[in-house]
């Protein structure tokens, strides 16, 4: 159940990813994009994971995903042409230093193909780890510089002991005295004056303060983050179909909550699929129910019959969510018996 609710994941991060920008559409109705790396990117010597997905306009007919380096194929990897989307990945060993076009290219079931939008990246021996260049070049950004520490000024003691004592001389009161015979004159202190002097308040006027705002500067945030999501209910807990049931015993209904701190939610999925008959899984677009719930309701007993074939099974579950930035998480619910009920 693991392995297919993977599979159905994967299916979902790149139906969510069809609609950016970067396919072309080809003549055949092949579209392709790569996801990884993205253009601007700065890459360490040695192996990256070059990752891309493709459609085709009829709902399938992928055969295979190749990958270009400069216009040169540095491999490929088949698809299942029945899958509505075709996901591949490929090690491509960045071991020279320089700038590469890296692009993918997709081929359909007719021989017809289209490219991707190229990304320009650069392979740099001082890289550590993918970074996006700052310029779009091979210049990584700056680390930054530590502020040098002060040093204080030397200080000659013996010349400031000299300078303390010449200020000190010069500072000193000086007395003579009056020779002998001579009276000093008499002191005189005056007073005061008895007016009372009329306050003039000053005159003060207030100048406008000046201001010039300054725009913040904000550099935004690439969001990588996934969304949450959470299967709130599956009813009911028992599936049924055939002539001897009602119809409504075979409607499936589940409720999830879907969230993301960052951007906000694009598309939501429920992925279902008939455990044990060879089918891939069925997406269905949830209904967004407010306050952050989305609902869907599929009729399993309506499409029962064409699986199963009058036997028993179980309904597998999952639910996909993205953001506006291409970001995808999910989450799955245990199986749903599923019954025959015959007429």
């Amino acid at each position: 159940m693991k392995r297919l609710f993977i599979l159905f994941t994967l299916l979902s991060l790149l139906l969510s990813a069809c609609s950016a920008a970067g396919g072309s559409l080809s003549a055949s109705g092949a579209q392709a994009w790569l996801d990884q790396p993205v253009n601007g990117t700065i890459l360490p010597l040695g192996a990256f994971p070059l990752k891309a997905h493709a459609r085709h306009v009829d709902g399938s007919g992928i055969t295979r995903i190749e990958f270009l380096v400069n216009g040169v194929s540095v491999g490929a990897v088949d698809t299942d042409a029945a899958a509505p989307l075709a996901y591949a990945e490929l090690n491509w060993n960045a071991s020279a230093p320089g700038e590469y076009n890296l692009s993918a290219r997709a081929y359909d079931k007719s021989g017809g193909f289209a490219d991707s939008a190229p990304a320009r990246v650069c392979v740099s021996q001082e890289a550590k780890e993918p970074v996006l260049s700052p310029n779009g070049g091979c210049t990584l950004p700056e680390a930054p510089v530590a502020p040098a520490e002060a040093t204080a000024p030397m200080v000659d003691e013996a010349k400031a002991t000299e300078s303390a004592a010449l200020t000190a001389t010069a500072l000193a009161p000086t007395f003579t005295p009056l020779p002998p015979g001579i009276t000093p004159p008499p002191t005189f202190t005056p007073a005061p004056p008895t007016t009372t002097p009329t306050r003039i308040p000053p005159t003060f006027t207030a100048a406008p303060p000046t201001f010039t705002p300054v725009p913040p500067t904000f550099t935004p945030v690439a969001d990588t983050t996934p969304p949450v999501v959470y299967i709130i209910s599956v009813t009911p807990s028992t599936l049924y179909y055939g002539q001897g049931c009602s119809a409504q015993s075979g409607i499936l209904t589940v409720e999830a909550f879907v969230q993301d701190g960052q951007s906000s939610i694009g598309e939501v999925y429920l992925i279902y699929g008939f455990t044990g008959a060879g089918a891939g899984g069925i997406f269905t677009q949830m209904t967004p129910i407010g306050g952050g719930y989305y609902r869907a309701v599929v009729d399993i007993g309506a499409q029962a019959y064409n699986f199963y074939q009058g036997g028993s099974g179980s309904i597998g579950i999952a639910v996909s969510g993205n953001d506006t930035a291409g970001n995808s998480g999910g989450a799955d619910a245990a199986p749903v018996p599923l019954y025959f009920c015959p007429g």
